[in-house]
């Protein structure tokens, strides 16, 4: 079979609807590379990472073009830049990163003072990290952000990521919001602050929480209210998924609709966090469980953006075949877009829960934690949430109820259906 996306990477021998999950060779050290005019940080970096060779090869340098021309040779995983290097240079370099070598991790330094100004100038990183530079959160930042890359263990994955032009940068308003909660003193009123400012998306996070899907009985008027009454993980939730999805607004392809997949995305989250609070899970799951429901599809705005072409003419090919799109996904490229969108959050750093629930959603059964988690919750409320029939003639996935047999959860499904079945009347 001829893969539709010629652009994108085949994988013509792979059975429908299966990855490549062989035993995965010892993995390599990654290599990551440190770009610092600040010789005591360089050391103390150093000093940290030579007792875990086996894990990170740790390369320094003082000049950013020389560490440009080290990153074109290729085989670097990771650049961490001091963005308070002279004449501007760090963020100039995070830049070129971001057009040649998007897949390259990129994480930035600054101090708090300069936090803001960074913030402003829209740095293209994927963390941003407090100098002086701890090394043990920097190790630990690492290791998070490749857990998603470890997770799928294939090569398809990162043949089609090395084919990516384009990911999407971690949200600015996000990163503000999360660096106030994790400040010495938070502040709720300065967390509304600072989402009320973009006035596009204020009008969208108060027009989410005053709809009946939270029902309130109360008019929500600013975000520090939102934070008040739904909490800071739900509002952080809304401000991540809302700002990402604004980042692919203008993406037009003939079969792919980006609003569509919105109020899917919107009532897949709202579902998940609704089913954990029927099953009284823990707040952690709750508020893992939302964000990943509104997250859980964004490998498909990665891919759409990327490989036009390759998504419509798959989608396409879906609705010939009958299958899921995630299938046909694995059948051409031996890749599905859930796999895409875990590596991206994994990326970010977000909680391992949601970047396991986003890589795992079609496929539960694959996932290491076989527990009642975040991803049994985006799971079901992904498949039992649909209910209707889909009108793009793709078929859309049934539950997996031997992956909730297992859990000992099958007997579960009616119960879930029905409050799935109020919800929507709700709406």
């Amino acid at each position: 079979m001829t893969p539709p996306g010629h652009d994108l990477p085949s994988s013509p021998n792979l059975p429908s609807g299966l990855s490549s999950r062989t035993a995965a060779p010892p993995v390599a050290p990654r290599r990551v590379l440190l770009i610092s005019s600040d010789a005591e940080e360089t050391a103390r970096v150093q000093r940290a990472f030579e007792d875990s060779r086996s894990r990170w090869e740790l390369g320094c340098v003082v000049d950013p073009v020389a560490a440009m021309g080290l990153v074109r040779q290729g085989g670097i995983d990771a650049v961490v830049v001091d963005l308070l290097l002279p004449g501007n240079a760090g963020m100039g370099l995070l830049r070129t990163l971001l057009e040649s070598s998007p897949s390259t991790l990129r994480i930035g330094l600054t101090t708090g003072s300069e936090r803001q100004t960074v913030q402003q100038a829209g740095a293209p990183v994927h963390q941003l990290l407090a100098k002086p530079c701890d090394p043990t959160v920097l190790k630990a930042i690492l290791a998070r952000a490749f857990a998603a890359r470890e997770l799928s263990g294939h090569d398809a994955l990162q043949a089609l990521v090395d084919k990516v032009t384009s990911l999407p940068v971690l949200p600015q308003i996000y990163i503000a919001v999360t660096d106030e909660l994790k400040s010495e003193d938070p502040s709720l009123e300065r967390v509304g602050e600072i989402v009320a400012k973009d006035m596009a998306l204020t009008a969208k996070i108060l027009q989410l929480a005053n709809s009946a899907f939270f029902g309130l009985g109360r008019r929500i008027t600013h975000p520090a209210e939102a934070a008040i009454f739904l909490g800071v993980e739900t509002l952080k939730a809304m401000v991540l998924s809302l700002q990402v999805f604004a980042q692919f607004q203008h993406l037009k392809l003939t079969r792919f609709n980006v609003e569509n997949l919105w109020t899917h995305s919107w009532a897949t989250g709202v579902l998940a966090r609704r089913l954990c609070e029927y099953e009284e899970l823990s707040r952690t799951i709750t508020d893992e469980s939302f964000i990943a429901g509104l997250l859980h599809d964004v490998g498909k705005l990665v891919v759409a953006s990327n490989f036009p072409q390759g998504m419509d003419d798959t989608m396409a090919q879906a609705e010939q075949n009958k299958l899921a799109l995630w299938e046909q996904e694995c059948r051409t490229w031996g890749v599905s877009h859930d796999e895409v969108g875990g590596y991206l959050l994994g990326r970010w750093g977000l909680p391992k829960g949601v970047v396991e629930a986003v890589a795992f959603h079609h496929r539960p059964a694959l996932a290491r934690n076989q527990s009642f988690s975040a991803l049994t919750a985006v799971h079901v409320a992904n498949t039992l949430g649909k209910l209707h029939p889909s009108t793009s003639g793709i078929p859309c996935q049934t539950v997996d109820l031997d992956y909730l047999r297992s859990l000992e959860l099958a007997g579960r499904v009616d119960g879930w259906r029905e409050m799935f079945l109020e919800a929507s009347r709700k709406k």
